[in-house]
């Protein structure tokens, strides 16, 4: 187990080094969780006009998941502040407690409120959903999902809070990587 956690961790920081000029840089925290995520353009990969983004999961319970996502959303204006997302998600890692690997290629999808003014914010909510045919090693399936609110604090600057549920379908029932658990972070742009 230790390998692949090993293994996991060298895959995600040779994918970061592409992304070492990335747009973005976000960390969440909660008092059980912490993740960071690089976000850019998907035309570091060759397709313009997405949200790539290469993220690191882990817990007080040892779980490590590592992240890498692509969704294409439409850009909120004053005449449509509703927008859509749809995309893929793969989750990799290890989860300590039922010492099981997990692997899984998820759809996906974001709505988004956008309120304009001085200070944007939105209401935003995104899920992901992987079943057991793509669910691979100890995962018979994955179900993520986050509601949020954020704010614009400073220019290039985006604070927020919301709610997230990772949950992994594994043979012996399912497990809470994260249980709702209140958090707040912080996206820097760069």
């Amino acid at each position: 187990m230790k390998s692949f956690r090993t293994n996991c961790f060298s895959l995600l920081v040779l994918a970061s080094i592409s992304v070492v000029n990335a747009a973005d840089f976000e960390a969440a925290l909660s008092s059980d969780t912490a993740e960071f995520t690089f976000r850019s353009d998907s035309s570091l990969i060759g397709w313009g006009g997405s949200d790539l983004a290469l993220g690191f999961f882990y817990n007080d319970d040892s779980d490590f998941i590592g992240q890498a996502s692509l969704i294409q959303m439409r850009q909120a204006s004053e005449e449509t502040p509703l927008t859509f997302g749809v995309g893929v998600k793969g989750y990799i890692g290890t989860l300590d407690d039922p010492d099981e690997d997990v692997l899984a290629l998820a759809i996906g999808g974001e709505v988004r409120y956008t309120i304009p003014g001085t200070m944007p914010m939105a209401i935003y909510g995104r899920g992901s959903w992987a079943p057991d045919i793509t669910s691979f090693s100890g995962a018979e399936g994955v179900l993520d999902y986050t509601i949020g609110f954020q704010i614009e604090a400073l220019p290039q600057t985006i604070a927020f809070v919301g709610l997230r549920h990772l949950e992994f379908d594994l043979d012996g029932g399912d497990y809470d990587a994260d249980d709702d658990n209140l958090h707040i972070g912080v996206r820097l742009t760069f």
